[in-house]
């Protein structure tokens, strides 16, 4: 009995630790991630999340979500993160978008398996 209450307290103790440690890295990743925002609000108002319907996601009640840059000379470099059912993906493109181009798809909004699925700009570079 006194075996089982020593791995008990063991357990707990351990998800102690494990709570203490993603409560003190938690800050930084947050405070990374807002650093990753665009920091110029120009590029950022050139680029355009664009919602369209197409047959191929109307199946699903969902609509295709693209990507277009809006400036008549600038080309960006767009870094895009993928959510899936609003978990972060390990899907992290890069797009790099002409002036005046054609809308780059990335996904319908719902996906066939029947989950939401959305995008985020992590970073806007302009290209020379």
């Amino acid at each position: 009995m006194n075996l089982f209450n020593f791995n008990l307290g063991f357990t707990k103790r351990i998800k102690r630790k494990l709570c203490l440690i993603v409560t003190c890295l938690l800050p930084l990743h947050i405070a990374y991630a807002e650093e990753s925002l665009p920091s110029n609000n120009n590029e950022a108002s050139n680029i355009k999340f664009v919602e369209e319907d197409v047959a191929d996601c109307s199946i699903s009640d969902g609509k295709l979500i693209s990507i277009k840059n809006t400036d008549p000379k600038q080309t960006f470099q767009v870094w895009i993160d993928r959510w899936f059912m609003d978990v972060q993906t390990a899907d992290h493109t890069k797009q790099v978008l002409p002036p005046n181009a054609v809308a780059t798809p990335l996904g319908c909004s719902i996906a066939r398996a029947g989950g939401k699925q959305h995008w985020t700009i992590y970073s806007i570079k302009a290209v020379e």
